[in-house]
This record gives structure tokens, C-alpha cells and sequence, in this order.
């Protein structure tokens, strides 16, 4: 079972995904948030359709995100290490990375929105 296809078996959610590839391959970064603390997590991961994407990907082999910041840095230096990006995944990961810096500087708590 892939966390990314059933996060809520895993106590958590995906807040977003790039794939460079698509089709019968996958190419990817993902964010995703545990329930529990709502703590942040990325990771990446390829392949082809034979697997699914992030099928061994667990809380405690996923990197943790502290800081909009630190996550923009790597999602970029992720990007430029690629093969073959256009445009619309440039601008995948730049809404990856508004999406995470606003979801670190969410009011924490009941009052979440």
C-alpha cells in the first residue's frame, strides 16, 4: 500500500504533488502532512507504472519540513537536477513551495480554517 494513494491509512494527507513525467512513469515530489501534529514531510520519488509512487515512503524515512525556506531550496535544487522540465513544472513546484510556506504560517491548533 502507497501513502500516496491512501495517505489517510498512514494518519495523514497529501497537501501537494509535481510529476515531471506522467503517463506511465512517474517522476515526483510530494508534500505531505501527518494528522497527528500536522507536521510537514517531503519526499521524491521515479518509476515507472510497474510500482507506485512513494510505496516505501513511511513518516520516518520522509524528510521533515521546518521552514518554508529550507523546503523552497530543495524543491528548486530538486527540480534543476531533472531532466527535461518545462514551464508548467517550474511552476508546479513554485505552488508546491506558496502552498507549504502557508500552511507553516497557519494559525496551529482548532482554528485552523
Amino acid at each position: 500500500m502507497s501513502i500516496y494513494y491512501a495517505p489517510e491509512d498512514f494518519g495523514g494527507k497529501i497537501l501537494g504533488d509535481v510529476d515531471t513525467i506522467g503517463g506511465y512513469e512517474f517522476n515526483m515530489i510530494a508534500v505531505f502532512q501527518r494528522t497527528e501534529d500536522g507536521a510537514l514531510f517531503f519526499d521524491t520519488d521515479s518509476g515507472c507504472s510497474c510500482f507506485s509512487p512513494f510505496e516505501d515512503s513511511r513518516w520516518e524515512n520522509m524528510t521533515p519540513i521546518r521552514t518554508g525556506s529550507w523546503f523552497a531550496g530543495q524543491a528548486r535544487k530538486w527540480l534543476r537536477e531533472q531532466y527535461g522540465t518545462d514551464a508548467d513544472d517550474r511552476d508546479g513546484v513554485e505552488k508546491l513551495i506558496r502552498l507549504v510556506r502557508r500552511e507553516l504560517d497557519a494559525p496551529k491548533g482548532g482554528d485552523r480554517g
